[in-house]
């Protein structure tokens, strides 16, 4: 852990949750200021549904994710809580086995509430799914 997060991950920039881990998210690029986040993520056999392709609560959690990465890069205080309070997921193209490429952005932030979009795409740029979401800040 880094000196910056001390002995609450929280206040660690680059602490990533034990979800995430799993989920192999590795934080590509981001800027604070735009409350942007652009990460790839490892979907393995442990992601695979009956149709052998990537199950959708997987795609959801990576989303979600990539959406609340970003808003917290808008807080102006590290360790801010926020939970997600809605996430609206659109399955738009084929997720198989390997690498996806997330990005996620604040769409609107206010002081209590705020939404946030993000897409996940193959390694070839095709889109796989995107999704919003409204996160609660300070709870």
């Amino acid at each position: 852990m880094s000196a910056a997060g001390g002995d609450n991950p929280a206040l660690d920039p680059d602490w990533e949750s034990p979800a995430a881990v799993t989920l192999g998210k590795q934080v590509l690029l981001k800027d604070a200021e735009r409350g942007y986040i652009k990460a790839s993520f490892i979907a393995g056999d442990n992601f695979v549904n009956r149709g052998g392709r990537i199950f959708g609560g997987f795609l959801c959690a990576m989303l979600d994710g990539l959406c609340g990465h970003a808003v917290r890069l808008t807080h102006e205080k590290p360790g801010t809580p926020q939970v997600t309070l809605e996430l609206k997921t659109s399955f738009v193209g084929r997720a198989d086995q390997g690498k996806l490429i997330g990005e996620g952005w604040v769409r609107h932030r206010g002081k209590s509430i705020a939404f946030a979009e993000a897409e996940l795409r193959n390694e070839a740029g095709d889109l796989v799914a995107k999704g919003s979401a409204t996160f609660k800040i300070g709870v």
